[in-house]
């Protein structure tokens, strides 16, 4: 996952993002209270884009003026659609298809929930995001859903060397857990 709030974490705002090629998801809240996710970009990840666990009864998450770009696995997954979220100017583009679901229901079906009534379904019109340019051809969608550009490549791993080869990719760890999850799933399924 990408940015993960978990065990009751409240008023936490993550904001100016980008999130990609997760394996299971960008976003995921397991519990918490009032937290707010804006201006992101999460693209690109695999199992699911957005993930929800613990239904509570209080707002959970304010999820306003983020792009979600995929083009695999689902949009949402686990109990987000059940999840006490005010979800609003977003903008989701699947590139296999313009259908998208929300929890197998429409977008129409979703708005009518009182989700996202300002949000769109639209190509976010990124440069290149099969090389992971994120940067913008048009800013036409940007202003729809008030997402407001920002600097994505000064983030990363600081200091030293040392430091920095702490944050490298482990492909060993990675076959590792591809390993274990796929066995924890064909244990689930049988």
């Amino acid at each position: 996952m990408g940015l993960y709030a978990d065990e009751g974490s409240f008023g936490i705002t993550e904001e100016n993002n980008l999130v990609y090629r997760c394996k299971s998801s960008a976003f995921h809240q397991h519990y918490g209270k009032e937290n707010i996710i804006k201006n992101n970009i999460f693209a690109l990840n695999i199992r699911a884009q957005l993930q929800a666990t613990r239904v509570e009864e209080h707002r959970s998450i304010l999820f306003t003026n983020n792009i979600i770009y995929f083009d695999s696995g689902s949009l949402l997954s686990s109990n987000w659609n059940k999840f006490n979220l005010l979800s609003d100017y977003n903008c989701y583009w699947d590139t296999r298809k313009k259908d998208i679901s929300f929890s197998n229901v429409s977008f129409s079906a979703w708005r009518n929930s009182g989700k996202d009534i300002h949000s769109i379904i639209a190509d976010p019109l990124f440069i290149d995001p099969e090389e992971f340019d994120f940067h913008f051809k048009k800013l036409t969608v940007l202003k729809k859903i008030k997402f407001v550009p920002f600097d994505y490549s000064v983030a990363g791993v600081y200091g030293s060397d040392e430091w920095k080869k702490l944050a490298e990719f482990d492909q060993a760890l990675a076959k590792k857990f591809d390993e274990r999850v796929d066995s924890l799933e064909k244990a689930v399924n049988k």
